[in-house]
């Protein structure tokens, strides 16, 4: 999945510290360190009828850990809000291995709460800390955070920055082995399927060409040579509260799979058709834009600073894909989708990869875009014009680079991705058809 910016663990560390001895009285606990439990504090569930929290959740258990503390260190040099109760809330949630390649050294996943003291210093109060065996990039410990935040800090509108590998709309262990790959309802699929942990499968380290950029490629842990991925099914049901925006800093998730999952979870939604870059968002400018404004969030300028940082590289590195989506048009996309599907099946299901708009690099073919594959499926004119405007509906920003890491040029960008049923898989296809978006569209029959 995706990548970030992240700070030096040395400098991380020694915040963390430094917050722990010297916290504001509005926001003391009694917490046991490492206890991942927290005193009764009843300053902490005052409500707060105006005020927005911001989680940044970082998955960085895995070879992102660099990228990742970069992040966290270009947020404390940007705008961040007071430690008033009144004031916004930025949390962090940061579980980083000890190296990018440390996959056994246990490190305890921190919460934390960055604000800006009177002095003008960036300070990190440590609210929970949590076992160094939790695993971050799964359902039940995402919803453990979230349920913790919406409990300790009423707001007006909390919002979800994810960062972490991602492999958009695919099951977990799919992108990295897809001949090992079986569809099993019974073991992945059921009700109540957050309260599990999934099986972990083999961690396979991705080749890449080492002279591209690297890309963080929902969340990955790593343990005990076991990758843990998130089903976007899973973490669709690990969310307990309604968010105003989820803003994926990780790859490949900005297709109409992941759009329609999570449709009822949030507002709005931002994510990348192709990979992402490791460095990511500009942390730097990200809460001005989601904390700073009155009683709003801008996701839209966390979307235009990302793509215009690198819309102004060099090179391999002006590779950038980026839409926002309202989250309340896509059941309309869906609705037109599905008539579309129905009326241009035969030409879907014949169509030649190679002439539809691709998303993915090496062999990865599982996202292709939207409008281009109903282009090339033979769709008349109006139907397209319809298209169009669904799509201008549902999409607040979008933006790409004319190319992606010199693996292929972007000629057509609705701002949507989706799967390709003419280059599938059929044990995929048996996933697919337990994706909201195909029981509502019928892509796959």
């Amino acid at each position: 999945m995706g990548i970030c910016r992240k700070i030096y663990r040395s400098l991380l560390m020694a915040a963390i510290s430094v917050a722990a001895l010297g916290c504001s009285p509005d926001w003391e606990t009694d917490m046991e360190p490492g206890s991942g439990q927290i005193s009764d504090n009843p300053d902490r569930t005052v409500s707060q009828d105006r005020r927005k929290v911001m989680l940044l959740y970082i998955a960085g258990y895995n070879n992102l850990k660099d990228y990742l503390e970069k992040n966290i260190q270009d947020l404390m040099q940007g705008w961040l809000p007071g430690n008033n109760r009144a004031n916004d809330v930025l949390l962090v949630y940061s579980h980083l291995s000890k190296s990018r390649a440390d996959f056994k050294t246990p490190v305890e996943p921190v919460l934390m709460r960055i604000y800006r003291d009177n002095a003008g210093n960036a300070v990190t109060d440590t609210i929970r800390t949590y076992s160094p065996a939790a695993i971050s990039a799964s359902a039940p410990h995402l919803h453990e955070v979230l349920d913790f935040v919406r409990s300790e800090f009423p707001a007006q509108s909390y919002g979800l920055v994810f960062s972490s590998h991602a492999t958009g709309y695919l099951p977990a262990g799919f992108y990295s082995n897809p001949h090992k790959y079986v569809f099993s309802e019974g073991k992945s699929y059921r009700q109540g399927r957050r309260q599990h942990v999934p099986a972990g499968t083999p961690y396979i380290e991705i080749e890449r060409d080492p002279s591209l950029p690297e890309v963080k490629s929902i969340g990955q842990t790593v343990q005990d040579g076991l990758s843990y991925e998130m089903d976007i099914r899973d973490f669709a049901e690990a969310i307990p509260m309604k968010l105003d925006y989820i803003l994926f800093d990780a790859c490949l998730m900005g297709g109409v799979e992941v759009a329609y999952e999570l449709a009822d979870k949030c507002d709005r939604l931002a994510f990348s058709q192709a990979e992402v870059l490791a460095q990511g968002f500009n942390y730097t400018t990200i809460t001005t834009h989601l904390l700073n404004n009155s009683e709003a969030s801008y996701p839209d300028l966390v979307c235009e600073d990302y793509f215009n940082y690198y819309n102004t590289q060099s090179g391999s590195y002006r590779s950038a894909t980026v839409s926002l989506i309202d989250c309340s048009k896509t059941a309309g996309l869906a609705d037109l989708c599905k008539e579309l599907f129905d009326r241009y099946r035969t030409g879907i299901y014949g169509l030649d990869p190679s002439d539809v708009q691709r998303y993915y690099t090496s062999n990865h073919h599982w996202f292709y875009d939207l409008e281009s594959i109903l282009i090339n499926a033979g769709a008349s004119d109006e139907d397209l014009e319809r298209l169009r405007d669904c799509l201008d509906d549902c999409i607040l920003y979008k933006g790409c680079t004319p190319s992606f890491l010199g693996s292929f040029d972007i000629y057509t960008f609705s701002g949507l991705s989706m799967y390709l049923p003419s280059n599938g898989h059929t044990e995929l296809d048996k996933y697919y058809r337990t994706l909201k978006w195909n029981q509502a569209t019928g892509l796959v029959k």
